[in-house]
């Protein structure tokens, strides 16, 4: 354990404790988890996800004056530690850095090097890193050393909103260390759902089934294909896809108010899901994809309209002019009363390192326009960091009750069983219409 105590300053400032540890005792590196999370490569990903990076960075800058300014925050799950260099940048008297992952002694490098006068001022003497978890009591004491905080921000979604399971740590961290008319950025989540036709997909995904379906140097593998096939499809595909391949419109989200919700609120839950179809078609299975809200817990009563500028554009604004989007200009002043900002990662939205994700169908359901699909999709947590998933869905549809009713479908999901899909590119399709129209 490296501990460097407090050193009085020229500013007469005390620089932070460091609180990592070197080689750590409790969260190893080679759990995958945090093995992940520990890639410096990994976490340029996420850092060069404009989308959400820049939106985060919009919503602490924006909320500068009611969340960061003078005010103690936690960031849970640091990472690289972008989010704390942000509320640094916002005027935090203090950001404490909670990171498991080793990524915590790359921070350590950076901080080290500002409070030496090296550069990053503006981090100088502000950070201070704890190495661990939320659930570790050792950890909640050095959390609390000065405190409650005034301000909790954190990176904690995974693919569908909640795999990975880190809400969950993010709604503890507000319990133990909030204090209670503190903010939380983000502040809610919302899962969307909406039926989706992809012929394509569908028969990729029966193709992988299909390899053991026949003899393979001499042995006959088809006892295998059942299970094979139940397990292809038992993966949710994760990727973009084209808007125009949904039927219908996605139904009310489920919504998180993480200021609200509590722990058991994530463990178990169903989604009733209640979709009119557009038109007649192969319904291949149900989308999804959610939106992060940020938001201070009084929400703003007006929007300030030179906030109002895109994240993933850098022309007509001033303060988004530089050359790099991963190095924006300055933003106008933050508003008094905070600021309202939304991420979504729909279809219509812009890229975003999570993608979207699909459920597919072992078999798909035939829906006329204007019938009705209805169902609903149980989320239990399982012991791999994510969920286990129960769809069932079928279409409204009269009929005599003696004949088997083809109307109905059962599929179940593992949700930390992803398989990506990159046929789709959103990017290339739009530059493809561009040059098609001559622009």
């Amino acid at each position: 354990m490296e501990v460097d105590e407090d050193i009085s300053t020229s500013n007469g400032h005390a620089s932070k404790k460091s609180t990592t540890t070197k080689k750590d005792e409790g969260n190893k590196d080679h759990d995958f988890y945090f093995n992940f999370y520990s890639s410096l490569q990994n976490q340029a990903n996420m850092i060069g996800d404009i989308s959400r990076t820049g939106t985060y960075r919009k919503a602490i800058l924006g909320n500068a004056e009611v969340a960061f300014k003078d005010k103690i925050v936690l960031d849970v799950g640091a990472g690289s530690g972008i989010l704390s260099y942000m509320s640094a940048q916002a005027g935090a008297k203090e950001v404490i850095a909670l990171e498991a992952s080793s990524m915590a002694e790359k921070i350590e490098i950076l901080i080290k090097a500002a409070n030496a006068g090296k550069n990053n001022a503006h981090l100088k003497d502000r950070i201070r890193i704890v190495r661990g978890m939320v659930e570790d009591e050792k950890v909640q004491k050095q959390v609390l050393e000065h405190g409650k905080v005034d301000t909790i921000i954190s990176e904690p979604i995974g693919v569908m909103l909640l795999h990975e399971r880190m809400v969950e740590s993010f709604i503890l961290a507000r319990d133990l260390f909030l204090k209670p008319d503190g903010q939380l950025l983000p502040s809610a989540g919302h899962v969307f759902f909406c039926p989706f036709s992809d012929e394509a997909l569908y028969n990729e995904t029966d193709q992988k089934a299909q390899f053991f379906n026949t003899t393979l140097f001499g042995t006959d593998f088809k006892e295998l294909y059942p299970a094979a096939r139940e397990e292809v499809f038992a993966q949710p595909v994760v990727g973009m896809f084209p808007p125009t391949s949904l039927v219908s419109t996605a139904c009310t989200p489920k919504s998180f108010d993480f200021y609200t919700c509590k722990k058991e609120d994530l463990l178990e839950f169903s989604i009733p899901v209640d979709f009119v179809v557009h038109r007649t078609t192969l319904i291949h299975g149900l989308a999804s994809w959610f939106d992060l809200d940020f938001y201070p817990r009084v929400q703003p009563t007006s929007e300030d309209p030179a906030w109002n500028y895109p994240i993933n554009s850098t022309s007509n604004w001033q303060w988004m002019s530089q050359e790099s989007p991963l190095n924006p200009g300055p933003t106008p002043n933050p508003p008094n009363d905070g600021l309202s900002v939304t991420l979504s990662t729909g279809p219509s939205a812009a890229r975003t390192h999570w993608q979207q994700a699909r459920l597919l169908l072992p078999e798909p359901l035939a829906a006329n326009k204007g019938e009705r699909l209805k169902g609903l999709i149980h989320f239990k947590v399982n012991e791999a960091r994510s969920y286990d998933l129960i769809l069932d869905l079928e279409i409204d549809r009269p009929g005599p009750e003696f004949n088997p009713n083809s109307l109905k479908r059962r599929a179940e999901y593992q949700l930390q069983q992803q398989c990506f899909n990159y046929s789709y590119n959103p990017d290339a399709s739009l530059s493809a219409l561009s040059m098609a129209a001559g622009l």
